[in-house]
């Protein structure tokens, strides 16, 4: 076998496809595409790296389809890109971003500030319950909050703010100063 022959071989193992629908409803997710010349598969798994999932917009989807063996009935994709979808460019070296189609973000800067960028409402959940939610109006935070140090809000420490109106007896205070 010549090295053109080969190539052509190892090629035609690796299909370029548009993706047309996405089945994302069982433990594997599974893609229907036309690769080249019309080629239609359907119900193709997709391999994605432990611990990550996506579903891609799927107008201008794409991704690469393998055969394993050479089997055009033994395929596998690749995770589907949409390179028209809200990509985050511009990074720097070393730098890794999660992103969704809405532009929402956790961008990790190079071992220097984890930035997280939400359109609505940051949930963090433990054991499925919410225990912080961070919106534009506010934070709150379901639980204790115990500080190692002082705790500042609106100006005044919790710590080292005085009262006025302090009388002796069982009277109230007035509100910190």
């Amino acid at each position: 076998m010549s090295l053109v022959d080969l190539y052509h071989t190892i090629r035609g193992q690796v299909l370029r496809a548009v993706v047309k629908l996405l089945d994302d409803n069982g433990p594997e997710q599974h893609i229907s595409v036309v690769a080249h010349a019309g080629q239609q598969r359907t119900s193709v798994p997709v391999h994605y790296p432990f611990g990550f999932s996506s579903h891609v917009p799927l107008d201008g989807a794409v991704t690469h389809v393998l055969q394993n063996g050479g089997d055009p009935s033994d395929l596998f994709a690749l995770p589907p890109s949409n390179p028209g979808a809200a990509r985050m460019g511009g990074l720097k070296e070393g730098e890794t971003v999660l992103y969704d189609q809405a532009g929402q973000r956790v961008h990790l800067r190079n071992g220097q500030v984890v930035e997280v960028d939400a359109t609505q409402e940051m949930v963090v959940k433990i054991a499925g319950s919410p225990i912080l939610t961070v919106t534009a109006a506010g934070v709150q935070v379901n639980g204790t909050i115990t500080a190692t140090e002082d705790v500042v809000g609106g100006g005044v420490s919790l710590k080292n703010h005085v009262h006025g109106g302090v009388q002796a007896g069982g009277e109230k205070t007035g509100k910190p100063q």
